[in-house]
């Protein structure tokens, strides 16, 4: 009866090992766009080494004041130095929360670096909207 009690144990210690949450990447001073003519974006950069094979991204945008108009731009890259876009979301509608989901079933570049703003140029609108970015990354598990 011991036997079966440790095995049930071990058991539930291993799959709850395996449950994976979310990472916040830390909010620093610089993770507000705050624009009125001028193109302000946040950063943040993902490092995705030691095979990982799939990886989820959360952008959160909170409206402070103004008029949102921002976008999400999803970049990738080998070396961190050089980024290709991968992916963007559609414009943010001027509301409290915006969020917005990359998810990617492959993960074949080492950095991913989401964009947060309006690169171009493109908006008219004043807005202050607070970004936070969450990621998970996922392994494939062989048996």
């Amino acid at each position: 009866m011991k036997k079966i009690i440790s095995l049930l144990l071990f058991t539930a210690i291993v799959f709850t090992s395996m449950a994976q949450t979310a990472t916040l990447i830390p909010l620093i001073a610089g993770d507000t766009i705050s624009t009125s003519s001028s193109r302000d974006t946040v950063s943040k950069v993902i490092t995705a080494t030691a095979g990982y094979s799939a990886i989820g991204i959360q952008v959160n945008a909170t409206k402070i004041s103004g008029t949102v108009s921002a976008k999400a731009y999803l970049y990738s890259s080998l070396d961190g130095t050089n980024y290709n876009l991968t992916d963007s979301s559609a414009a943010f509608a001027n509301q409290t929360t915006n969020a917005v989901w990359f998810t990617k079933t492959t993960a074949p570049y080492t950095y991913y670096k989401v964009a947060v703003g309006d690169p171009l140029g493109l908006s008219t609108s004043t807005q202050s909207v607070q970004v936070r970015v969450y990621y998970v990354l996922k392994k494939t598990i062989t048996q």
